[in-house]
């Protein structure tokens, strides 16, 4: 500070109970936290419904898994990771003063992110099949008429491919940023209107 000259010193109540509200609020950013939680819950709900990575749409359904799918009465080659909704509405998020997250408490969820392949053990199994005029097929345990067949299955792998959902776009990484800014721009216009 100059020791000659002239000088101006504010002390405005307004403005200074308004620093003291945004560094609390930088200090303790829990409610900040909470907003991007609620907001990565969105996105990642986002991913699934479009069906998208972060290098793009995810790889399409097997022929085979398609085709069990539809016949089935399910949806179709469409909604990957989403014919049953369990995987989608198992997103949660939390948040603390200092992060905020997003994931699923799902054993199977890790394998869709990551992708891998799974061992499937020999077995014996049992199979019911029905008469039809076109010969037999495969019927429910509960079916009327049926013929039941114990068969061995023998040990095969099954690769999952990699549909990542848990990620940030540029975009969303920038929409963090702006609810952190718009929190911020909220507590320092709080003021703003009680002041003439």
């Amino acid at each position: 500070m100059a020791t000659e000259g002239i000088q101006l010193r504010v002390v405005d109540q307004a403005v200074l109970a308004t620093l003291d509200r945004l560094d609390r609020l930088a200090d303790h950013p829990a409610p900040i936290m909470s907003a991007i939680a609620a907001f990565l819950v969105t996105t990642t709900q986002r991913h699934f419904e479009r069906e998208t990575g972060p290098a793009g749409k995810w790889q399409p359904l097997s022929p085979r898994t398609a085709a069990r799918r539809i016949g089935r009465r399910q949806r179709g080659t469409g909604h990957i990771l989403r014919d049953t909704t369990r995987l989608y509405s198992s997103i949660t998020g939390e948040a603390t003063d200092t992060e905020a997250a997003v994931g699923t408490n799902l054993l199977y969820a890790a394998i869709h992110q990551l992708g891998g392949e799974v061992k499937i053990p020999a077995r014996e199994q049992d199979i019911h099949l029905g008469r039809t005029n076109r010969g037999k097929r495969f019927v429910k345990a509960s079916a009327k008429r049926k013929e039941t067949m114990r068969v061995q299955i023998g040990a095969h792998t099954i690769t999952i491919p990699v549909r990542p959902y848990l990620y940030l776009s540029d975009e969303e990484s920038a929409e963090i940023i702006h609810i952190a800014e718009d929190a911020l721009r909220a507590e320092a216009d709080q003021d703003s209107g009680a002041r003439p």
